[in-house]
Parts: structure tokens; C-alpha cells; sequence
């Protein structure tokens, strides 16, 4: 009993100190209304099976989901429509809510807690909920997703014997039943299973143990009979039900979890805050003072610019952990919601948005040194590309290689408009992991089908311009418009792909004649009346847009074609259609615009817009539990955020005249961010960075290479950046 007193004394310790950004925690549970799922939960992943817990005192309520559990299949049709989905399932379908596990505890919602915390560890991986009644009890409670044991688990110790009922519902009318070889007198087990309409069959199994009066673990599984493998993804297939009860002792399976978790998480540290701490608060108390702190009388500057760098440190390391946790090799990629998902229904399918979302996702999975994140991206568009090709061949006869519409289900169906953009731009970021990698049997057999088949498709969606330049056919800056041909995002993205296409080619072997000639032809960027880098081929740009989406200045960032070494005058351009020709009010004020933003003004090297761009997030963007929103809660600002940090400290996207990677240090340091360092950073070529910075001024650099000299460094004090 004292080693538990020691613990809460602890975590509850924690909870009114000094600490950095490896924690979110609050002092009240989440609420139960289905309403507050998105801002108060927090949630837990193993890559494939994840969770949402309330951290409730009287019911646990964990809402859980595994990857592949969707409506919809191949949608040759290319339909969305409510009605036909309710008909047939044959559309687009959606990603689904799994079911939910409670455990609720027999008196204690008599009771008041005179103490309570609830955490999410980062650095672990593990929800923990400490809690204090007024009887004196005190309760523990931990649950994390082990990747290696494929379960849920979850634990709930007090200092007095408790009476628990474990509870497991579906999410699409089951009840469920005591599964086969239920556990007994010493514990309980309910499992359930059925099948979509699509014929996708699933099945889950909670599994209970009373270690002791005092201690309960329950342990949950789950799964579907998708498999990308075949032809058919395994719709129609059985799935067959957990046979058999899980049982581990609970402390060798955390320890089994932290390690695997933490083989990827601490590869990088960020430390961004100085002397100055913000002590007592909970996350959801900093984030809502830093939301009003506009009131001089409530907030001093000081105390807003502690609590920003804090926030953006935790930012960081969440939107990694979000990752770690929604995406491993042998799962599908996070979709719009990551993994996480509480509706059949959910807003745009929870899909995979090709235009913007799914791209961002991944923006910051080399550098932030989490390369082996990115495979299931290339394992489902492998899979989905034989629906795809279908699909373009239906709708383009004519046509060669692949095409994708805007959203894209877990089967490779597509629905809402045609995005010819999309699978460039994932071939593109293909390569780009080959640039970080320099893995040449995955640039042969995973990257260079997708740069062949994109640029297939795109060569033949081209027209000859007024001046003789080729023009890419109808497109409509997403998600802009108006529909034209030649919009500088389709023309910006064919020149990264074709760059690409002829750099594997040459490494391969491969006949890359057509690209350079196209590449020759291409119509290139514009700089229009007012000094902005043009949208489309006719100077129509507007001054002071809200709209979101900065598509025409893809070149900038993540693509790498205009940079302010080699194209000065069309950085600048671009540097007004940030700053002139869009707001940052109404509807650009979205979930992704900030992340991309900050990634902007850190390739055009002003740090303190870029850091403005991240506080946008924070202040206007950012649920209380650190989900970003868009709203409603989509993903992508997380995981963009962790991009963009990255970028404002580190840059390796150029080259030299004589082929190095060219490594720009703090390029885009804000003035706030006075002191800090970072370790673990990835450089393309595959060298690792650590900087440390005092007073704004480089102090300590360490370049981690098997080849030094593949490398040019350019220091801040080098160039003034």
C-alpha cells in the first residue's frame, strides 16, 4: 500500500510542478457525451487498434477502432451520395466506429474525488488516471495499445477492494456474449462479430481478471478479415472470432510496449523552453489562457511566451506520438482522423483526402526521423492503385497509368471530384523518402512504379499553351477553382514529377526521354500585377483571400523548385501571395492552413512568421485535449505541425552545383525561441542533426553521417538567416 501512496503522491506531485513537453494532463475526466469525444478524450494507438478513454471515476469508457473497419469497396462509380450509400454500400463509404468497453465501478459515483489527474504520456505511450476520493481511497489506473501483443490493455488498482462490471457493446447493434473459453470464476470475457454490407467481417474480444479484490486488468482485441493483399481485400472473407482468452502479466506487457514504443519516439528530443516554467497548470488551462491572453490585465507577455513554446514543444511531441500510434509497417495509413473515429458517419468519410490531407500527414515522417512510418503509405496505394487504374481507365479510356479522385477509401475507391494532382504528389513524396533513405531496392520495386504511373497519366493530360508551352489540363487549385487549364499547383507539381521521374531513371536504368523533353516544354510560374507568384495562367488573383488552401505555392514548400537561392525574384513573389494575397481570418483558419503556412515562411526564412503561424493552430485551431480542428477534429494539423517545426530548424532540401546536400541550420528561428536544441533530426542522404542555440545564436552543432562530405553546412551566423 505505501508503494502505491508513493505513486499517487507522485503523479499528483507532477501535476502542480515544473515539467516539459512529454505530458497532456487534466485535473477533471473526460466527458461521456458523445459531443466531447473529439476535444476532452485522449487517445491510445497501437498503429492498427486504438482508443479513446474518458478517465471517468465511476465508468471507464474506452471508444475503440481498428484501421480497416470501413463501408464502402472498390465505388467504380465514383458516387458519394447518403442515399445510394444507405441502398447499396457501394460508394466511398466510411471509416467506422468499432464499438466501446466500459468498466463501472459499484459505489464510487456516491463518492466525490478531492483529487484527481489524468495524464497521456508521451513518452511512454500510457494513459494513466490517478484518483483521490473523500473516503481517503485512492484509485490507479493505466491502459496503453501494445504493438506487440496486438491488445488494448488496461488496469485499475485501489487501496480498498472495489466491485467492477465490464461491459462490451459494437458500434453497429451487436451484443455481446461470453466468448468462447471465458475466463471463469476468476475473471469474465464478452465477444462479438459480424459483417458490413460491403461484407467485411470483424470480431472483438474483452478478457478480465481479478488479480486481486484490489486489481482488475482487462485486456481488448480486435479485427476484421481486410486484406490488402488480395484482390478482393478481403471482403466477403470470414473473420474468425477470438477462440481463445487473453491473459499477460500486465507489467512485463507494458514494459514490452514502452521499449517498442519508445524505439521511435526517442530518436528525436525537442527542448524549447528556458528557466521559466508554467507550474500548476493543467494542458487544457494553458491552452485556454493562451486563447484569451489578447486581455493585458489577465496575462503578461512573459507569461503568454512561456506558455507558447511550452505548448509548442508538447505540439511537437504529440503529433509525433499521434503518428507512432496511428501508423506502423502492416497497418493502413492515418486517415483524416488518424485512427481514431466515434461515428459511422464520420465528416468526409474520414477518408483519404489526396489534395492536401493525406500528404500533410506524412510531411514530417524523415525528418522527424520516423522513416519506417511511411510504408504503409506505399503498401495501401500498391493495393489501391489496382482499383484506381480501373477506375481511370473507365473514366479516361484513352489513358495510361493512374489517376485518383479527391477522396480515397480503404479499397482504393475514389468518390468527389478527380484530383489529377493527387497521385503525382504522392509519387513525389515517394522519391523524396528514397532522398532521405538512399534504400535503392525500394526506390526500384515501391517508388518508381508510382513516379511511372503518375507521370504515364499526366503526359497524356497535357495542351499546348497560346506561347507553345505544355499546360496541364483543367485543373482547379484545390480547392479553389475556377477550373482552367495551366493552375500553377498542377504546373508545380509536373515539374517536381518529372524532375523526380528523370532522377530515378538515371539511378535505375530506366528510359526517361519523354519526361526530359515534357520537362523542357512545361509552362512555368508567373509573377503577376501586384508581385505575387500567380495562381493561374491569367492574372486573376485577388488581394486579402481567405480562402485555405495555398496550393499555388506548392514550389515553396514541400516542393523544392523555387527556393531563395535559385529563384530570388519568384520567392519574393510568393512571399506576397502569403503576406498580400491571403488572410489568416474565417475560412482560412482551418486544422492544415497553419502547419503549411508555418512550413512556408520557414523555407522563405522569416522564423517569426512562421512561429505566428503555429500559434494561429494553437490559439484558433486546437481542441482542449491538443486535437487539432478544423473543425471539426481532423489530424492533419498535428502531424503537419511536427513538419513545420522541423523545417523552421533544419532544411536539406537543396543541392549544390557538385551534388551535396546542402543543410541550412535554424533557418527559420523565431525571436522567442531564444534558447532551445533538438536532437535526432533526419537530413536527406540520411545523416541526423543536434543543434543547440542560446540567445538566438548557433552554440552547438553535431552532424551524424557515415560521409561527412556529402554535406555543405550553412550556419546562421554564415548568412544572416
Amino acid at each position: 500500500m505505501k508503494r502505491m501512496e508513493k505513486s499517487m503522491l507522485g503523479m499528483l506531485c507532477l501535476a502542480s510542478c515544473a515539467f516539459g513537453g512529454d505530458l497532456i494532463w487534466d485535473d477533471r475526466p473526460a466527458s461521456a457525451d458523445a459531443k466531447a469525444w473529439e476535444g476532452e478524450r485522449y487517445p491510445i494507438g497501437n498503429g492498427r487498434l486504438g482508443a479513446m478513454l474518458t478517465g471517468g471515476v465511476a465508468c471507464e469508457r474506452v471508444q475503440f477502432n481498428v484501421d480497416s473497419l470501413w463501408t464502402g469497396d472498390k465505388n467504380l462509380s465514383g458516387a458519394t451520395g447518403v442515399t445510394e450509400s444507405v441502398a447499396t454500400d457501394r460508394t466511398v463509404g466510411d471509416y467506422q466506429n468499432f464499438g466501446e468497453l466500459t468498466v463501472a465501478f459499484a459505489g464510487y459515483g456516491e463518492k466525490t474525488a478531492k483529487a484527481y489527474a489524468r495524464f497521456l504520456d508521451l513518452r511512454e505511450a500510457v494513459h494513466r488516471v490517478r484518483v483521490t476520493l473523500d473516503d481517503g481511497t485512492e484509485i490507479v489506473r493505466e491502459a496503453f495499445a501494445s504493438a506487440p501483443a496486438d491488445v488494448i490493455a488496461l488496469r485499475f488498482t485501489a487501496s480498498a477492494p472495489f466491485e467492477a462490471k465490464v461491459t462490451l457493446e459494437g458500434a453497429h447493434g451487436e451484443t455481446a456474449t461470453p466468448g468462447p473459453g471465458a475466463a471463469g470464476r476468476a475473471g469474465g470475457s464478452r465477444a462479438f462479430g459480424g459483417r458490413l454490407k460491403n461484407g467485411l467481417a470483424y470480431a472483438a474480444r474483452a478478457d478480465w481478471w481479478r488479480v486481486a479484490p484490489t486489481n482488475l486488468v482487462v485486456f481488448l482485441r480486435a479485427k476484421t478479415g481486410y486484406d490488402l493483399t488480395r484482390a478482393d481485400f478481403g471482403l466477403g472473407r470470414p473473420c474468425a472470432p477470438y477462440a481463445e482468452p487473453f491473459r499477460g502479466d500486465f507489467d512485463a506487457l507494458k514494459a514490452a510496449h514502452v521499449a517498442d514504443y519508445r524505439r521511435y519516439y526517442d530518436r528525436v528530443r525537442l527542448d524549447l523552453a528556458d528557466d521559466r516554467r508554467v507550474d500548476g497548470e493543467t494542458t487544457r488551462a494553458r491552452l485556454q489562457g493562451l486563447r484569451r491572453s489578447w486581455l493585458p490585465s489577465m496575462f503578461s507577455l512573459t507569461r503568454r511566451a512561456d506558455i507558447l513554446r511550452e505548448l509548442v514543444e508538447t505540439q511537437f511531441n504529440f503529433g509525433r506520438y499521434l503518428l507512432i500510434s496511428s501508423s506502423r509497417p502492416g497497418t493502413l495509413p492515418a486517415n483524416l482522423q488518424g485512427l481514431w473515429c466515434n461515428s459511422n458517419r464520420p465528416p468526409w468519410h474520414a477518408d483519404y483526402h489526396t489534395n492536401i490531407n493525406l500528404q500533410m500527414n506524412y510531411w514530417g515522417v524523415d525528418v522527424a526521423n520516423l522513416s519506417e512510418l511511411w510504408q504503409p503509405v506505399t503498401d495501401w496505394l500498391a493495393a489501391a492503385n489496382r482499383t484506381a487504374t480501373a477506375e481511370t481507365r473507365k473514366a479516361f479510356p484513352q489513358s495510361e497509368g493512374v489517376a485518383y479522385r479527391t477522396s480515397l477509401n480503404a479499397f482504393g475507391g475514389g468518390g468527389w471530384k478527380w484530383n489529377f494532382a493527387g497521385a503525382p504528389w504522392l509519387a513525389v513524396m515517394a522519391y523524396d523518402h528514397y532522398r532521405f533513405t538512399g534504400d535503392a531496392a525500394y526506390l526500384r520495386d515501391t517508388a518508381w512504379p508510382l513516379l511511372r504511373d503518375a507521370a504515364a497519366f499526366m503526359l497524356r493530360h497535357l495542351v499546348e499553351g497560346p506561347d507553345g508551352t505544355l499546360l496541364v489540363k483543367a485543373g482547379w487549385s484545390p480547392e479553389h477553382g475556377p477550373v482552367a487549364d495551366g493552375v500553377m499547383h498542377d504546373q508545380q507539381l509536373m515539374a517536381e514529377l518529372l524532375r523526380a521521374v528523370v532522377a530515378a531513371a538515371e539511378t535505375l536504368g530506366e528510359d526517361a526521354t519523354e519526361a526530359r523533353a515534357t520537362l523542357a516544354r512545361l509552362g512555368g510560374n508567373k509573377i503577376g500585377s501586384w508581385g505575387q507568384l500567380q495562381e493561374w495562367q491569367a492574372d486573376i488573383d485577388r488581394k486579402h483571400d481567405e480562402h485555405r488552401h495555398t496550393s499555388h505555392l506548392f514550389a515553396v514548400y514541400p516542393g523544392t523548385t523555387i527556393t531563395r537561392a535559385a529563384t530570388p525574384e519568384l520567392a519574393a513573389a510568393a512571399r506576397v501571395s502569403l503576406e498580400v494575397g491571403r488572410t489568416t481570418t474565417k475560412d482560412s483558419r482551418r486544422s492544415w492552413t497553419w502547419p503549411w503556412r508555418a512550413a512556408l515562411w520557414a523555407r522563405l526564412g522569416d522564423g517569426d512568421k512562421a512561429g505566428e503561424m503555429l500559434e494561429g493552430l494553437l490559439v484558433h485551431n486546437t481542441l482542449d485535449n491538443l486535437f487539432a480542428t478544423h473543425p471539426p477534429f481532423q489530424i492533419d494539423g498535428n502531424l503537419g505541425l511536427v513538419a513545420a517545426v522541423c523545417e523552421m530548424l533544419v532544411q536539406s532540401h537543396e543541392t549544390t552545383a557538385d551534388g551535396k546536400v546542402l543543410v541550412r541550420l535554424l533557418p527559420a528561428l523565431p525571436t522567442a525561441w531564444k534558447t532551445g536544441a533538438v536532437k535526432g533530426l533526419r537530413l536527406r542522404g540520411g545523416a541526423t542533426v543536434d543543434l543547440a542555440w542560446a540567445d538566438g545564436r548557433l552554440t552547438d552543432f553535431r552532424l551524424h553521417a557515415a560521409d561527412p562530405a556529402r554535406y555543405e553546412i550553412i550556419r546562421p551566423s554564415a548568412t544572416g538567416d
